[in-house]
């Protein structure tokens, strides 16, 4: 892109400044997670714009365990990765802990991002009993995340792929 060419590194880190603004201003990212801020905004909007899928509320920066709501109350936690493994999910039980899990949302949302251009290539979604089957103990976190695997997609809703 000539407009790169023209500009010495700090005009590049202005650009990138002002782009992060206006993502902001537009209510795309919230937060300095942008992966996961724009995994967030694509899921909801692509819900909301689905007539075949339940409308998601958008829960305020802060809220605990879920990212999204239905009208019907069920809890969304939406995870962005531009690999094959998600970010961590918080306040669950740790490995070998023999009370049972507290339900923290009802499904999850995996939005797969490519990593050259932060467009999405895939939405799945997967209930909360089925993240109890397939999710990872992180070691080096301490905590769990999910890996997407055959097994995974094949108990996966695919809510959108773009070779669709």
């Amino acid at each position: 892109m000539s407009e790169f060419i023209e500009k010495d590194d700090l005009g590049i880190i202005q650009m990138f400044g002002s782009v992060i603004n206006e993502l902001k201003k537009r209510e795309i990212i919230k937060t300095k997670n942008i992966v996961g801020d724009l995994g967030e905004s694509f899921a909801i909007r692509y819900y909301n714009e689905n007539s075949e899928l339940p409308s998601l509320q958008d829960m305020p920066v802060g809220t605990k365990y879920f990212d999204a709501k239905s009208g019907d109350g069920s809890r969304y936690t939406i995870k962005t990765t531009t690999t094959k493994t998600t970010g961590v999910f918080n306040g669950l039980n740790e490995l070998n802990c023999m009370l049972p899990e507290e339900k923290r949302f009802d499904y999850v949302i995996i939005v797969v991002l490519h990593l050259d251009n932060l467009l999405p290539q895939e939405i799945y979604e997967i209930s909360w009993s089925d993240f109890l089957v397939h999710k990872r103990w992180n070691s080096s976190k301490k905590t769990w995340n999910l890996t997407i695997t055959k097994r995974l997609k094949a108990d996966a809703k695919l809510r959108y792929s773009i070779n669709n």
